[in-house]
């Protein structure tokens, strides 16, 4: 990737309905060259432009991450299991006193309980579960960047 790339990714970022040509007058290239370009990133896996849903305005009142330990060996199949359910929206193996940390969005306590106890727990390998609520969110960022040390959007 180079600077063009990181261009019209940042672009994409700020509107991913933003027009290709609107993009290449930004960044001084030709139209088919930023359609060529994103359609490479979107081959190669690093783009996929997709609606951002704020879960808070659909009703889903009861946000937590939920840390998970899972019996020795059955981090992948636990995982598997877990990446199933539609309340989950962050998921990943982590290393330290859990194997494996989620974000979930659920409609209220009651709806969170219910998750933890009747599906999470349900699953086999997993041994125990520590749940943090959100209590406030400080940054939900979709502008993310590999850029460091040139990131406008913090």
């Amino acid at each position: 990737m180079d600077e063009i790339d990181h261009q019209i990714l940042q672009a994409l970022q700020k509107n991913g309905r933003t027009p290709f040509t609107t993009i290449a007058k930004q960044v001084n290239v030709s139209e088919s060259t930023i359609r060529a370009r994103y359609l490479s990133m979107v081959e190669a896996g690093v783009v996929n432009t997709v609606s951002i849903v704020d879960p808070f305005a659909l009703g889903f009142q009861a946000p937590a991450i939920i840390a998970v330990t899972a019996k020795s060996g059955m981090i992948d199949q636990v995982g598997e299991e877990i990446s199933k359910f539609p309340e989950v929206s962050y998921q990943a193996m982590v290393l330290g006193s859990y194997d494996i940390i989620m974000e979930v969005f659920c409609k209220d306590m009651s709806h969170l309980t219910n998750f933890i106890s009747k599906e999470l727990q349900s699953i086999e390998g997993v041994l125990n579960t520590q749940t943090l609520m959100v209590a406030k969110m400080f940054k939900l960022s979709h502008l993310w960047s590999p850029d460091y040390e040139n990131n406008e959007n913090e």
